[in-house]
């Protein structure tokens, strides 16, 4: 097994005590966006309201890191590619591609999903130390205490989930 199919298994074991964050949450908000070059900053934006709207101001960073980063990939690499007749061509649809964000809060743990169109899912790559890219998966595995990609259950692509837990408190005097 390689290395990047480890990283998403051992995620997607850590998830399944977390499964409730989104499927009953306390606080939920959803936003839909066109997947373009603003899908990134206007998430980012979305993300710190919702935040502090709930008082989570503690976890604003990683969480507000964490999807950047998706919504980047989803916006980079989320695109439905359509194939036009037998000249063997295709080109990404810019018409049709979407990609929804919700966050959701339940007992101090921010759940974060990312969808798009796309059904590849997402591979962490090692990047040399001079790339300016190809580090987004290696920062969510960071910050996020477990995260996993999913496909859609209508086929139509996948869902990235992420989730952030408020950090333990020490009660001692």
């Amino acid at each position: 097994m390689n290395l990047d199919r480890e990283l998403l298994l051992l995620d997607s074991r850590r998830i399944d005590g977390l499964g409730s964050v989104l499927d009953a949450p306390q606080h939920q908000k959803s936003l839909t966006l066109a997947a373009d070059d603003t899908a990134p900053g206007t998430a980012r934006a979305f993300t710190r309201e919702a935040l502090i709207a709930w008082g989570v101001e503690n976890l604003l960073d990683h969480v507000v890191l964490i999807v950047s980063e998706l919504a980047t990939n989803a916006e980079r690499h989320g695109r439905r590619v359509v194939h036009h007749g037998n000249l063997g061509q295709s080109q990404q649809d810019p018409h049709r591609d979407e990609i929804t964000l919700t966050l959701a809060l339940q007992a101090g743990v921010v759940g974060i999903e990312v969808e798009d169109n796309s059904p590849e899912p997402p591979v962490p790559k090692i990047a040399s130390p001079y790339a300016t890219g190809g580090r987004g998966l290696l920062l969510v595995s960071a910050l996020a205490d477990a995260w996993t990609a999913c496909p859609k259950q209508d086929g139509s692509g996948k869902r990235v989930i992420a989730f952030v837990k408020r950090p333990e408190t020490s009660l001692t005097p």
